[in-house]
């Protein structure tokens, strides 16, 4: 056993903590059960599995001897990374279960009411003279003919409920919990003997059973602990009766009473079978320690039930009156069922099941390339399988926590990818089905079927099994221990459990999990709408912004390979080439203090960083750059006071650039600056002392005047004003003034002479144009800056006599992520320049700020750009990790 530490206990909590303070943070006063039940299981794991395992471990098995525990800022760094992974993949795992446990126990509900409904009254008038010597009442028909006219005469004493309602939350969990508690404490002591197969009498570990056996007996346990009660409260919840028979208590009172009486009764067998058993072997002695060890295992579930059961039951009602009005009106839906709309949710199931399969796929086998070529004297490989004896060696023999690092993170990534794809295909699901028509739970199915099957195929060999090992580790002379991830390697003899466990649990998962997204997406808009809150969950992309989007990167792809051959024309195609990687390299490689940043961060933190701010460039600048100008010059009446801080603010900041310039000239001159670092890093450095001092003492002043007077009194202006001066010197930033000012020149003469003679153009100024394009302009230079570097450098690539294959293999594997990602943003820019127009063409200035203001402080613009994040961080990933080794894969 291990000591459990005070240090050990806190950075076992830790990531509860940290997911609970950004809730906090993120919701503020919306609060939300499904994440508080997620913060809740994320504790109990915490305990029952976590620091129990922790205590109940020797800390040296699966160390070899040597090993250092010794922990420097880099090594602890990485060990507080992989500890949250591990609990919050950990957690999600265990959430998605226990969603498909509530799931499954609809279907097993459907099929005990079936069998009340066709069973019940005929055996019961079958026996009537038995029934009525033993109760004194002769049961009598109920008047139906048969299952059919009863399945048709079943009704809904109770609405459909609002899943999403916290009170409805909350009274299915004051209901219930009483319910599964009993349940699950009646149930506790039969369920010990599946979780202690994998022991033999003498409390051995039993080398001849396989642990996927264990979790699917362990699973169907679950089923039948949870299940079965579950799948009646669900029948009382929806208030199911036949006539005046209230079927739905009957079925519950089942629960508590024989089914109750049935496992008290299994107690008493198996304690007694267990007893006779270890007396014949003369091992009475373990009786105690099997038991014990079997109910701390066996009881943790119990609080998961309580947790999750009662606030998934809204969804599984939803799913249970929906199934059965497809079982009693099967033939009357397939004559009215709508063919087109099927076979549109059919196909868009399979697309979407074939995208996110291959993003499983994909991510799974740039991993495992990654792995093989850092750790594997530069391997090649990219299948799982091909690499996981390697990754089990490193995990077992690593002589310190940092040498741990690599393996732990590989194993996590194979927990992490399945769940990743089915909140991607679920979330995908949702928004495909905006336009599509048809029904969840066949997309449900479908999709999450294709997914689990396809990838199974694809991948054998990867449906591992993780065992947990204690690890000890000590910063500063404080010990604390923590559990790290270890693949367990499928074994030949494995086979037919690793199928029954991919179609037992693996399966049903996938469709449980994408089929709870889908209903929580659908409820939550409902639920919004109920409560006045109509706004969506992103800025409202058009269709039509995307396509413009994706029109303009096509323009920009036909207009570069056109470039580049009318240019070969006349001057040699490697200056052609070198001609656009100058431009490329101005647009895209680090200048100004960047460049100091790229010298001591990875490429993917610089990559992800200038993602970043360039998309962030994409969706504010213009609207921010033009509200600050039309504000500044067009502000009238009680604004004038305002408008002086602007010019004053104005003065300053030009004031603090000329200053930053001397001093790093001075500087220059003097010999003080570092060799390294070229003129533009230090003058960078410099600019952001002088103008951060402004915009801290401004932004002192902003939230004053917000305190005492309820208003800024222009007051917002300066520190807007100098977020972008450093943003200029920091970047060095050229291009996105160039795109601000100098695009949007081209961009009205273009626009006015091919729309000359509209009424729109006819009823506006050249500026007004000009200041509606330079809205989008940015947006605009990004995807042609984009298509230049995909088509241009492709081009002059396929002149020189390069390998197409290989030019494929140098933007393929993170341009299928970072692309797309750049479109939806430049549409999303898109729409912020066409809400904004109307303002610009009536010269409301007063306006533009108005909604730029709004703009800002609206969360959809910033969960949009979140999103847009999201994939360009794993763009960036691929593209510093994964690229470069595809590329030598695919060397002439």
């Amino acid at each position: 056993m291990t000591d459990i530490t005070p240090l050990t206990i806190l950075l076992e909590f830790l990531p509860t903590l940290v997911v609970a303070f950004v809730y906090l943070v993120a919701f503020r006063d919306r609060r939300n059960h499904f994440i508080e039940a997620f913060i809740l299981l994320m504790a109990i794991k915490a305990v029952t599995y976590f620091i129990y395992n922790i205590w109940a471990s020797d800390p040296s098995y699966g160390l070899p001897s040597g090993f250092t525990d010794t922990l420097d800022a880099s090594d602890l760094y990485w060990v507080l990374i992989t500890n949250f992974i591990y609990h919050f993949a950990y957690a999600l795992q265990e959430f998605f279960t226990w969603i498909m446990v509530a799931f499954i126990a609809v279907l097993f509900g459907q099929v005990v009411l079936v069998a009340k409904l066709a069973l019940q009254e005929p055996l019961e008038l079958r026996f009537g003279n038995l029934m009525n010597r033993l109760t004194g009442h002769r049961p009598l028909s109920d008047g139906y003919s048969g299952l059919r006219d009863r399945l048709n005469h079943i009704t809904f004493s109770e609405a459909e409920s609002q899943p999403l309602n916290p009170d409805v939350v909350s009274r299915a969990w004051s209901e219930s919990w009483k319910d599964y508690l009993i349940i699950g404490l009646a149930t506790l002591l039969p369920s010990v003997g599946v979780y202690m197969m994998s022991f033999n009498l003498d409390m051995t570990p039993n080398t001849n059973v396989s642990f996927y056996a264990v979790g699917i007996w362990v699973f169907l346990t679950w089923i039948y602990r949870f299940g079965y009660p579950a799948s009646n409260r669900i029948a009382k919840g929806l208030g199911i009766k036949l006539g005046d028979r209230d079927i739905g208590s009957e079925m519950m009172r089942g629960v508590l009473g024989w089914f109750f009486r049935l496992n008290i009764l299994l107690t008493v067998i198996l304690i007694a079978f267990e007893i006779i058993q270890r007396m014949q072997a003369n091992l009475l002695d373990s009786l105690g320690q099997y038991y014990m060890l079997g109910i701390v295992q066996a009881a943790p579930p119990i609080l998961f039930a309580l947790v999750l059961l009662p606030m998934s039951e809204g969804f599984a009602q939803v799913l249970y009156k929906r199934s059965l009005e497809t079982i009693r009106s099967g033939r009357t839906r397939l004559s009215n069922v709508h063919w087109k709309n099927t076979v549109v949710n059919l196909l868009s199931a399979v697309g979407s099941g074939a995208l996110a399969t291959g993003a499983f796929v994909g991510a799974v086998m740039g991993v495992s390339l990654n792995f093989a070529y850092n750790f594997m004297s530069h391997q090649l490989f990219v299948y799982p399988d091909q690499v996981d004896e390697s990754v089990q060696y490193m995990s077992l023999n690593g002589l310190s926590n940092a040498a741990l690092v690599p393996p732990t993170i590989l194993t996590l990534l194979m927990i992490i990818i399945p769940l990743s794809t089915m909140l991607l295909l679920g979330v995908l699901g949702h928004y495909i089905r905006r336009r599509t028509k048809g029904g969840l739970e066949g997309f449900a199915f479908f999709a999450g079927l294709l997914t689990s099957v396809a990838v199974w195929v694809l991948l054998p060999g990867m449906d591992y099994l993780i065992e947990a090992l204690v690890t000890p580790a000590s910063i500063e002379g404080l010990l604390f221990f923590r559990l790290r991830p270890v693949l367990m390697i499928p074994q030949a003899s494995d086979t037919l459990m690793r199928i029954a466990s991919e179609f037992a649990v693996a399966v049903p998962m996938y469709i449980a999990a994408v089929l709870f997204i889908l209903y929580y997406f659908e409820f939550r808009q409902q639920w919004r709408q109920e409560t006045g809150e109509v706004v969506g969950p992103l800025l409202t992309v058009h269709a039509r912004d995307i396509w413009d989007s994706i029109a303009m990167f096509a323009v920009g792809i036909l207009g570069s390979v056109l470039g580049v051959l009318l240019l070969s024309y006349f001057i040699n195609v490697f200056s052609v080439g070198s001609l656009i990687a100058f431009v490329i390299d101005e647009i895209g490689s680090p200048n100004g203090l960047e460049f100091v940043f790229a010298q001591i961060v990875s490429p993917f933190i610089l990559i992800a960083e200038h993602n970043m701010i360039r998309t962030l460039l994409m969706l504010v600048a213009g609207p921010v750059f033009w509200t600050l100008i039309l504000w500044l010059s067009g502000s009238k009446g009680e604004e004038r006071a305002g408008n002086v801080v602007g010019w004053a603010s104005l003065l300053a900041t030009f004031m603090a650039g000329i200053a930053a310039f001397m001093w790093t000239y001075l500087d220059a001159m003097a010999g003080k600056l570092n060799p390294a670092w070229p003129f533009v890093a230090e003058l960078g450095l410099r600019a952001t002392i002088t103008l951060g001092i402004l915009f801290v003492a401004c932004c002192i002043v902003l939230l004053y005047n917000r305190i005492a007077h309820g208003d800024s009194r222009g007051w917002w202006f300066p520190p807007l004003l100098m977020l972008l001066a450093i943003e200029y010197f920091v970047y060095d930033d050229q291009f996105t003034l160039i795109a601000l000012v100098i695009l949007p020149i081209v961009m009205t003469a273009l626009y006015r002479l091919v729309y000359h003679g509209t009424p729109q153009i006819k009823n506006e100024t050249v500026l007004v144009t000009y200041i509606r394009l330079s809205l989008m302009s940015v947006a605009v230079a990004e995807v042609l800056s984009t298509a230049l570097w995909v088509a241009g450098l492709g081009t002059v690539d396929s002149l020189i006599g390069g390998s197409v294959v290989h030019y494929l293999a140098m933007i393929l594997p993170h341009g299928i992520v970072e692309i797309p990602a750049f479109l939806f943003a430049a549409a999303a820019s898109l729409r912020i320049a066409r809400d904004l127009a109307p303002s610009i063409q009536s010269k409301d200035w007063g306006s533009v700020r108005l909604k730029t203001w709004v703009l800002l402080k609206d969360m959809r613009l910033w969960r949009t750009y979140a999103m847009v994040l999201f994939f360009l961080f794993i763009g960036a990933l691929i593209e510093a990790n994964i690229t470069p080794l595809v590329v030598a894969m695919f060397s002439p």
